[in-house]
């Protein structure tokens, strides 16, 4: 009896042993824990409303003192950084518009400028230049002008001429002192400029050394421009001062001045061209020597539709080298066609101008009274490293409009038809 009531108490040990041990564990896993207390005051706001703030939460004079100064340096510097950037701003406009002033006074200029020069130098007839565009904020565009050549055998566009106002290879130069261009080097050509006046612009060529039997020479050529009081070209004339030639090549005292041609212009009431005088003068290589007239040729306009008819009159009268050109342009305004016929009805020839897709010739076709007896066809090679930018192929055509031998001027070969069964040889 005794033994079972020893193990009942045992047992009973052992079970409050277990429980403490297991209630122990229950109340660890709970330590440390966010318990959710909707009730705490612990969550409550800490912002109090002064009147129930204890002593310890009032904020002191000093401290209400420098959050006062810290808004208002915050304040401050708001204002500032927005002041500031309201300066770069506007520093950023006024100087994007003077390079904006800067590149339309410098294209305004280079049109003028460029204008003149292609029309003194050029030997053909401009009849239109097309504006200079500015392409983003400081660079400007080609300048590009169309003129109506008296024959034309050159692939791509001969009748259009670029000068390049982009890159490197120019150099524009202003005097300061008056802000106007007075020097320009490109590619194509370099001159300086003299404005004298409204009405008179003088531009000056690089000068030329010359020896010949006569002497040796220091040549600098000259040309003045003359505008009408609607400010187009009405009179250019060129002219060449001679110098002696001193030791080193340098220029010498003055010898004399000797025109070279003289080209006068006339206007209808839209600013088209109704006629061209140009003078030439012989050339002379004494002081003493008069300045004499070689040739004289008016050259009067006649415009209607898609036509411009150009007569040539020498003076005095050649009836073999008078006679009429007619330009010929496509419904895009590029040039078709030209023929000439002369006054004594004895000499007349046709071309025809095929285009290609890019704008370049892609055939020039020849005929006479009515039928083709020749043309001349361009193979373009845009590829970089291309043997031959471009290729040449003269072809024949007899009097049944059939061709027979085409000779490839480029690489010198030729081939042959067979009149019989119409094919081509190959080229050799």
């Amino acid at each position: 009896m005794t033994k079972i009531i020893s193990l009942r108490y045992w047992l009973l040990i052992i079970a409050c042993a277990i429980i403490t041990k297991l209630f122990g564990q229950e109340t660890d896993t709970l330590r440390n824990r966010n318990i959710y207390r909707p009730y705490g005051t612990e969550l409550q706001d800490t912002i109090r409303h002064p009147e129930n703030r204890t002593d310890s939460s009032v904020i002191s004079p000093e401290r209400a003192r420098f959050i006062q100064d810290s808004i208002q340096a915050r304040e401050q510097f708001v204002k500032d950084s927005i002041l500031a950037r309201e300066i770069f701003v506007r520093d950023s406009l006024i100087r994007r518009q003077k390079i904006k002033d800067s590149v339309d006074f410098l294209k305004n200029e280079l049109q003028s400028l460029l204008e003149a020069y292609s029309t003194a130098n050029d030997e053909k007839i401009i009849m239109k230049f097309d504006p200079i565009a500015v392409i983003g904020d400081s660079m400007l565009s080609d300048f590009i002008y169309s003129s109506l050549p008296f024959g034309v055998r050159d692939p791509y566009c001969p009748w259009k001429t670029k000068v390049i106002l982009s890159g490197k290879s120019i150099r524009i130069d202003k005097d300061s002192r008056d802000v106007l261009i007075n020097s320009i080097h490109t590619p194509q050509f370099k001159a300086s400029f003299e404005k004298k006046s409204r009405d008179l612009l003088i531009i000056h060529h690089p000068a030329v050394i010359q020896k010949n039997g006569n002497g040796s020479f220091y040549k600098n050529p000259v040309d003045s421009v003359f505008y009408d009081a609607a400010g187009r070209i009405a009179r250019i004339k060129s002219y060449v001062i001679f110098h002696s030639l001193t030791a080193g090549n340098q220029r010498g005292p003055h010898l004399f001045t000797n025109a070279v041609q003289v080209k006068q212009y006339r206007y209808d009431n839209h600013g088209d061209y109704t006629s061209l005088q140009l003078v030439r003068f012989c050339e002379r290589w004494k002081a003493y020597e008069r300045n004499k007239v070689c040739s004289i040729i008016n050259y009067t306009f006649e415009k209607s539709g898609d036509e411009i008819k150009l007569l040539r009159k020498n003076d005095p009268v050649n009836q073999y080298s008078d006679g009429t050109y007619t330009f010929t342009f496509n419904n895009t305004g590029e040039l078709s066609g030209i023929s000439f016929i002369n006054a004594a009805n004895t000499e007349g020839w046709e071309r025809t101008i095929e285009l290609n897709k890019e704008g370049n010739v892609s055939c020039y076709v020849d005929k006479s009274k009515g039928l083709i007896f020749q043309s001349l066809c361009m193979i373009y090679h845009p590829e970089p490293g291309a043997k031959f930018p471009v290729e040449t192929i003269t072809t024949t055509f007899e009097k049944d409009g059939i061709s027979y031998f085409q000779k490839n001027n480029t690489t010198g070969k030729s081939r042959t038809r067979d009149r019989m069964t119409l094919e081509w040889s190959p080229w050799k």
